[in-house]
């Protein structure tokens, strides 16, 4: 990259932070800069991929804002009146593949 394809970021840090940056480019084998190269575009990555505001995150809200035709109404009946309409077995039962239920 040529100077004029870049461009310079600057910021500052406490003496803690610089203390603690300088450390952990120097375990990673990298210069300040390269470092906080690494960190900024990393930050920018983890941003983007969590943006709440990306439609995936809103498409509910949206669904709520419209009103549902009358055909997406549930039925609103209780559940003691689903478990008086039952008339199945109660007997329990075990799937054929469960090992335990092999004698």
């Amino acid at each position: 990259m040529s100077s004029i394809d870049t461009k310079h970021v600057q910021t500052e840090l406490n003496e803690d932070e610089y203390e603690r940056f300088r450390e952990f480019a120097r375990e990673h084998g990298l210069s300040l800069k390269e470092a906080s190269h690494e960190a900024l575009i990393e930050w920018i990555e983890r941003q983007q991929q969590a943006d709440p505001n990306d439609p995936a995150f809103t498409v509910l809200d949206d669904l709520e804002d419209e009103s549902l035709p009358a055909s997406a109404a549930t039925d609103a009946r209780e559940e003691d009146d689903l478990v008086e309409e039952w008339h199945g077995s109660d007997e329990s039962f075990t799937l054929a593949d469960d090992p335990s239920a092999q004698s």
